[in-house]
């Protein structure tokens, strides 16, 4: 017996999780359009107008609430199962209110970035599991965009109550289905690890007739938890598993792709968009320079999707990275003119273009491509362990990124930021030029002898 549908299950889970993507996408680039009206003489805060340094703990304490969920997910998961961990992160009259809020939104996506994949994984058929998985960082991308146009059209005091709704209906919907079947399969809960199967898989969880497929499948499960608690008890990890040539290159390949991907300035400039159009004397509106921005975003994550197992992981980021360095550089100069007092009226599109180019080009091959590539370099006895190393650090980077954009750009102007951050992308692309293999195509054990 094969049901009909039998994926519904798999697709309406995966869309509760990415309401909460969706959401963190929109508290990210909620920095955006809300620092230039805090900053405001008129400000909506009792307080009065932020500094440009609260402004810069603002937006950087994001990072560290992401750092932060990061680390306790990974616990978390293992202890209370993938469905309450998500669960969790779900959780305006001051500066503190606002640095507060901005560190559990970052604990939110530091959660939502660990476990939605792992849960994803663990629930959908191999046929469909990259269509699902691949729609984490697009609805991140879309949240972002969602945020730039309510801060354009909406009153700054009405935005969060329409923005609560998403994590509400993401609660009301999400608690009302099952943990994944790998989860209860840990907790020894065998039966329920059954009926989490059968409804991911489209059976009523009384039935008894069931296809050879599914018979299949939950045997599989049950060999795999069982080689799992073989590998625990036999093969715990030791110091020299980390000190191995491949574990040791892939880590650093991984930092020194984690810190490509964060200081090329790509997310910080993303959290002062509005501003840096403001400064820029763009022709459009700032907050309409904005939602530009963040379309030519979706457009380039959606891009990357299509190209990244027919070009190559390696191609994509040198490319991406350079055609960074290019639009950067020539915003620098235009930047530069501005600052000389030359006459750039002529030329006032050029912000939005430089931009939209630069963000629209990272989200092809910088932005999502490091996450990846680190995945399959590293040894599979040590990849959680490393992964979760490397997705701290990104976070820790981050936080340096956002907290110090503002006070970069104090010192040097738009024009040296800008070329600050286009001698970071073209550093990026030397160091993938020389230092990291092409993964695409390869096997595991293929990838391990080129890294060994």
């Amino acid at each position: 017996m094969e049901p009909a549908n039998s994926a519904k299950n798999q697709y309406l889970a995966t869309f509760f999780l990415n309401l909460l993507a969706i959401s963190y996408g929109s508290s990210a680039g909620w920095m955006s359009p809300s620092i230039p009206i805090l900053q405001a003489q008129n400000s909506p805060l009792p307080s009065g107008p932020i500094t440009t340094e609260e402004g810069a703990w603002i937006g950087a304490t994001l990072c560290l609430g992401g750092l932060t969920g990061n680390i306790v997910s990974g616990y978390m998961a293992d202890r209370y199962g993938r469905k309450w961990t998500v669960c969790c992160c779900t959780t305006d009259n001051n500066v503190y209110y606002l640095i507060a809020m901005r560190f559990l939104s970052g604990f939110g996506g530091g959660v939502c970035y660990m476990i939605n994949p792992m849960f994803i994984a663990e629930i959908a058929e191999d046929r469909i599991r990259g269509q699902l998985g691949s729609t984490l960082v697009f609805s991140s991308n879309l949240g972002l965009l969602i945020m730039y146009i309510l801060g354009a059209s909406v009153p700054y005091n009405i935005v969060p109550y329409v923005l609560i709704v998403l994590p509400v209906v993401f609660l009301l919907g999400f608690t009302t289905i099952p943990d994944t079947p790998f989860h209860f399969m840990r907790q020894n809960k065998y039966q329920r690890s059954e009926s989490s199967l059968k409804f991911y898989r489209g059976y009523p969880s009384d039935t008894k007739h069931v296809s050879v497929e599914f018979q299949q499948e939950l045997l599989r499960l049950k060999d795999s938890y069982g080689n799992e608690k073989q590998i625990a008890q036999k093969s715990q990890i030791t110091w020299n598993d980390l000190s191995t040539p491949h574990a040791r290159k892939a880590f650093l390949i991984g930092i020194s792709l984690m810190a490509f991907n964060q200081f090329c300035g790509c997310f910080a400039m993303l959290n002062y968009t509005a501003s840096i159009f403001a400064e820029s004397g763009s022709t459009l509106s700032a907050n309409m320079s904005a939602i530009v921005t963040g379309s030519m975003q979706m457009v380039g994550s959606y891009c990357s999707t299509l190209l990244v197992d027919r070009v190559g992981r390696k191609l994509l980021l040198i490319f991406s990275g350079t055609g960074m360095a290019i639009g950067l550089s020539i915003f620098s100069g235009y930047s530069y003119a501005k600052t000389l007092g030359h006459d750039v009226d002529s030329f006032s599109w050029l912000p939005l273009v430089c931009f939209s180019f630069v963000i629209f080009i990272a989200s092809i091959g910088v932005l999502p491509l490091p996450f990846l590539v680190l995945a399959e370099l590293v040894p599979q006895k040590i990849k959680e362990l490393i992964f979760s190393s490397c997705m701290s650090i990104s976070w820790l980077f981050a936080f340096i990124a956002v907290k110090y954009f503002s006070t970069l750009f104090d010192l040097l102007g738009m024009h040296g930021t800008m070329l600050v951050f286009a001698v970071c992308s073209m550093s990026g692309v030397l160091f993938v030029a020389f230092v990291v293999p092409e993964t695409k195509g390869k096997s595991f054990e293929a990838i391990a002898k080129m890294m060994g």
